[in-house]
């Protein structure tokens, strides 16, 4: 792995009892922790799409694609496989926050770099370059504003004929046997993290993604949304273990997501998130009220 990275992105910021990126948070790009805490349920999130996508790094119809380019890399998951798994291609993964050392075994074919994905993405990066771009729960850090350009940007950096894979969740807790009500805890951190976020954010961005890809000029689009499960209700043997593997990440993302948003914006105590967040996680164990949370993947290829 490259850095390229300067010593200000990896200064730490430790807010109501979580670790954050300095940089973003006084800037307000992206104000999730990047704790070893976060850093495990990424992990744990990578694997529960693994399985939901039945080990499929992608979608689009490429056999090997020779220039990879994935945005907001994470804690480089996706990326690193990509470089094991098709090791005769160029994977080049961005971030504003950088990775972790990878085990000493890395991949040379993979190289991970510092970009804020707010700013413009070409010319720093080449158009016409790459046979596949990687986009996945960038929703908490692009401002609202910034997705049409964010968009349009992607497919000018693909090649003729690439693709650009996009993978967002709805954040709003959803129940299958409509048994969630507003009283409970899970219905009040899906409105207050919507409502602490919508004015720069827009959590709803996995639902836009296919109009966003036809108004940046891609073809062949492809959109699926699953209903992601939390928890093991699912009477489908596949999705039901989908739900149980989820149920550990769903838990830690309530924390996550919602400390500095409920912190710093609705002005609630970190002990009032705190009570909130267990709460929920509780009501999550519920599989009578067969939670789930829309996922959505849409791809669509640059014209030749």
């Amino acid at each position: 792995m490259s850095d390229t990275a300067s010593g200000e992105y990896f200064e730490i910021l430790e807010l109501h009892d979580r670790e954050f990126q300095k940089l973003s948070v006084e800037s307000q790009i992206y104000c999730v922790p990047v704790d070893a805490l976060e850093e495990q349920r990424l992990e744990n999130q990578h694997q529960v799409l693994r399985y939901l996508f039945d080990d499929r790094l992608f979608f689009p119809p490429i056999k090997c694609p020779r220039r990879v380019l994935d945005c907001g890399y994470g804690r480089g998951h996706w990326a690193l496989d990509m470089a094991l798994n098709y090791p005769q291609s160029e994977v080049t993964a961005i971030d504003l926050y950088p990775a972790p050392e990878l085990p000493d075994d890395q991949p040379d074919n993979l190289e991970c770099e510092v970009w804020d994905l707010n700013e413009p993405l070409v010319p720093s990066y080449k158009p016409n370059t790459y046979d596949l771009i990687h986009s996945r729960f960038v929703a908490p850090g692009i401002k609202k504003h910034r997705w049409p350009g964010y968009m349009r940007d992607m497919c000018r950096l693909l090649r003729p004929g690439g693709w650009v894979q996009t993978v967002e969740l709805y954040y709003i807790i959803q129940s299958d046997s409509g048994l969630l009500t507003d009283g409970h805890a899970l219905m009040h951190w899906s409105n207050g993290y919507r409502y602490s976020m919508d004015s720069d954010r827009d959590p709803r961005a996995g639902r836009n993604l296919g109009q966003l890809m036809r108004n940046a000029g891609l073809a062949d689009i492809h959109e699926v949304t699953y209903p992601l499960p939390i928890g093991g209700w699912s009477t489908d043997p596949k999705m039901r273990h989908v739900g149980e593997l989820n149920l550990k990440n769903f838990g830690a993302m309530l924390d996550s997501l919602a400390v500095w948003p409920f912190v710093e914006k609705l002005k609630w105590s970190k002990e009032q998130v705190a009570a909130l967040t267990c709460k929920a996680r509780e009501e999550a164990k519920d599989t009578r009220l067969k939670l789930y949370m829309p996922l959505t993947v849409v791809w669509g290829r640059r014209r030749s």
